[in-house]
Parts: structure tokens; sequence; C-alpha cells
């Protein structure tokens, strides 16, 4: 879920929304570092603004995708494998050719699947997010469930 709305303190909303922030940049970036990176290049902006944003949570998660973007158009080596967030034991065989499908979608077909199943948001939240129209988030959603459908073993 998506950090509180609007927490009384800077402090207070890092505490909140640092755990789910990073992990969003992890799986938008498919890379640890780079996701450490980027939710706290976030983090920073946000905090040297404070009180400027009227939906934090939602300025939040539409700077971490767009941070997401501007890092994968830059990098010119290819991503490693997405690192699980969770301990090796606990993964069985379906999570991780999951992680990898879902690794090799689109970046705008993987926003979507991430931000609609990890962060549980609405068409309009994710497009909103995306800088689209609903309409093309139900496109992309179709093309990546569809895609992911023919890559994983039924």
């Amino acid at each position: 879920s998506t950090p509180a709305v609007h927490p009384v303190s800077f402090e207070q909303f890092f505490t909140d929304a640092w755990p789910w922030a990073f992990r969003l940049a992890c799986l938008l970036t498919q890379n640890t570092s780079a996701g450490e990176d980027v939710a706290q290049d976030v983090m920073s902006k946000m905090y040297r603004t404070w009180g400027s944003a009227q939906r934090p949570d939602a300025y939040l998660r539409t700077a971490i995708v767009n941070s997401c973007r501007n890092w994968q158009r830059q990098s010119r080596t290819h991503l490693s494998k997405l690192p699980l967030l969770v301990s090796p034991s606990s993964v069985d065989l379906a999570a991780g050719e999951l992680a990898d499908a879902i690794a090799h979608l689109p970046f705008r077909q993987r926003a979507v699947i991430v931000l609609r199943y990890y962060s549980d948001l609405s068409e309009a939240e994710i497009a909103d997010a995306l800088g689209c129209r609903p309409g093309t988030v139900k496109s992309l959603a179709t093309r990546a469930l569809d895609r992911l459908a023919k890559e994983l073993p039924r």
C-alpha cells in the first residue's frame, strides 16, 4: 500500500514512505543500487520543498516513476536481474520466473504492472503517475499481461 495522505512532518512521512518508495524504485529500475539512489534523490527533493505538495504520496509516486524512467534512459549497461526483496529460502521457482518476465517488459508496461499489482493503484492513479490517459494504462496492461502469459509456463 502507498504511504499516508499527508503526515505532520517530513520526518514522519519519510519513516512511513521510505520502505515503499525504495521497493517501488527497485522494482521499476530492476536494480537495487539504482532504486536506492532514485528513492534518496526524490526524498531529498521533497525535503527541500516540503509542504508545497498537497498530496505528497502522489507526488512521491510520480517523481519515482519519472526518475526511474530517466535512469533507464541514461543507463547504457544491461540491467541486472532484480534481486528479490525476500530471503532466498522463501522464494519458489515461480516467483523467480515472474520477476524475470517482468524485468524483460518495456518500462511503461513494467510500470503499469508494478503500480497496479504491487502498489494497488487505480487506472486513473497509474495514468497520473505515468503522465498518460487511463485508456493508455488499459492498453499497456493488456499488452504486458499478454506478454507475461506467453513467457511464463503454465
